[in-house]
């Protein structure tokens, strides 16, 4: 009996020794909704960069902003109360604590229609909101003594009170200012008007090169008529843009120049003619870039592994990704080659997305038939991870090629559908869209390669076409079927001051397929896509 206690004793003994360095689990936390009085559409949840984007309306008042209700990770705890009324001119930041600590900021975007334009006027009209400062350039023949103030607006009435234009005249004192006092929300805001005059009446400010167009902007005179000139570096002779060309507001004006030579260097002038005769901008420069053609664009290249059909020969040629690997599991290749009823005039193989609905593990789960530019990189249970891109540095104009698509009614969805998606009985959705951006790969989950991590076990990773990565993005979305038809993409850029660093292209048969929604009837067929560099 000694001996048993002294045994118990020293085990007691020792256990009181060991350390307890079982480490915590790594628990994402995420929040996965936010409602907010005034918001405009769908506040975006960036779980990548931990941080949500409302946009307010133009009659809500950004320093009393209510937050009535936010849905986070289960067991999360929140490090302040963001229920209630938050000053959203600032981003507010919140903790979600369990075993880690992750934080969330949300910030909120409105754009007032705010409005001080006179006659002469140079370009657009500069804000300083914060000092509440407006800014506009002048005609410096035109003199400051008696301005026209053609437009004066600080907000939607009747939360503004405005001041009489008429009375806004003389700019002429050494500041070249006047004081216009708005009473908002019960507080008074004193906006300083400044008018300043300008010798030069046009400016190019923008001059970026794609292969075979440039998109140029430049500040002209207010009413003149304002314009473009171009011609290869070396000649004399210069080219005088197409009508069709132009965009304008104010004394801002856009153009596109067209059907540009490859890796060939261009000079550009802008121009204003008013009745003080032309006036002429800087000659700038630009070179534009190569073309890229996409690898298997004719989908002709395929290989076979275990029984899984992949979009390449090889792993070393492998550009495109399919959830082949992921459905392979349950003995299911999601896009596979086909032969049969092929596009017109168009020979070999297409691709077939076709949706189906797959047992893993005895668990049955909807697959979407899909294709991409990136890899499939896992499973993470029972549902697969994707890593989309592929580095690209380029402006095409748009994506183009050939398609088929078979629109089944939904009859797979969870007993508790997203209200964000279809539900039973509805069309299915197909869906092709194309993205260009410079995502950070350590942001959003991905590899230097595939920068961006779509996990289908979480919704805040799946793709946004608000995403604060995206460049230029392009998007069809079918509601019906079709027959085969040649369609076109165009990318709408949405920032000419970034470079892009990578491309992501997604077709799919059920584009709901992340919330497991969709159809087994929803068959895609695609054939033969490109980028075009060009505009028609």
């Amino acid at each position: 009996m000694r001996k048993f206690l002294t045994i118990i004793a020293a085990l007691l003994c020792l256990s009181s020794c060991i350390e307890n360095d079982i480490p915590y689990p790594v628990v994402e936390l995420d929040i996965t909704s936010i409602t907010i009085e005034g918001a405009v559409g769908e506040p975006t949840i960036d779980s990548g960069n931990r941080k949500i984007t409302v946009t307010l309306a133009e009659n809500v008042d950004i320093r009393n902003v209510k937050i009535t209700d936010i849905q986070y990770s289960e067991g999360a705890t929140l490090s302040r109360d963001m229920i209630g009324t938050f000053d959203m001119r600032y981003p507010q930041y919140v903790v979600l604590t369990l075993y880690q600590d992750y934080e969330w900021v949300i910030v909120a975007n409105q754009t007032i229609d705010r409005r001080f334009t006179v006659v002469g006027q140079i370009g657009q009209t500069e804000w300083d909101i914060d000092r509440t400062i407006a800014k506009v350039y002048r005609r410096a023949d035109y003199g400051l003594d008696t301005v026209t103030v053609t437009q004066l607006r600080f907000g939607p009435k009747p939360e503004y009170d405005y001041p009489d234009a008429s009375t806004l005249r003389n700019f002429s004192n050494a500041e070249h200012t006047q004081t216009a006092i708005v009473d908002s929300y019960g507080r008074r805001e004193i906006w300083r008007l400044i008018v300043e005059p300008k010798e030069v009446q046009v400016d190019v400010s923008r001059a970026v090169a794609g292969a075979k167009v440039a998109w140029l902007k430049a500040i002209g005179i207010d009413g003149a008529q304002t314009g473009f000139r171009y011609r290869e570096k070396g000649t004399e002779q210069w080219t005088e843009l197409e009508d069709g060309w132009y965009t304008s507001r104010g004394g801002v004006i856009e153009a596109t120049v067209r059907h540009l030579t490859p890796k060939t260097e261009y000079e550009v002038i802008g121009y204003a003619v008013s009745d003080k005769g032309e006036q002429l901008s800087n000659v700038v420069s630009l070179t534009t870039t190569e073309t890229f053609e996409l690898p298997n664009a004719q989908f002709n290249d395929w290989s076979v592994d275990g029984g899984t059909y992949y979009p390449y020969l090889n792993k070393e040629s492998a550009w495109w990704g399919t959830g082949n690997p992921g459905s392979a599991i349950a003995g299911i290749n999601l896009t596979t080659p086909h032969t049969e009823g092929l596009a017109p005039g168009k020979s070999g193989t297409c691709a077939q997305l076709w949706s189906q609905q797959a047992n893993v593990l005895g668990i049955k789960k909807f697959a979407a038939g899909n294709y991409f530019a990136g890899t499939f990189a896992g499973i993470s249970g029972t549902n697969g991870v994707v890593h989309f891109g592929r580095p690209f540095n380029l402006r095409p104009t748009a994506l183009r090629g050939w398609m088929k698509y078979n629109c089944g009614a939904i009859d797979c969805a969870p007993q508790k559908t997203n209200p964000k998606v279809p539900g039973l009985g509805e069309p299915d959705r197909g869906s092709i869209y194309i993205a260009l951006g410079d995502w950070d790969y350590t942001i959003y989950g991905g590899t230097p390669e595939s920068p961006v991590a779509v996990d289908t076990s979480k919704e805040s990773t799946f793709f946004n076409s608000t995403n604060e990565g995206i460049i230029a993005y392009g998007e069809i979305l079918y509601r019906e079927s079709k027959d085969w038809y040649e369609f076109t993409i165009p990318l709408e850029y949405r920032d000419f001051d970034r470079i892009p660093t990578h491309i992501i292209i997604v077709a799919s048969g059920s584009s709901y397929g992340d919330y497991f929604v969709g159809s087994k009837e929803s068959i895609m067929w695609l054939d033969d896509i490109e980028l075009l560099y060009d505009y028609e």
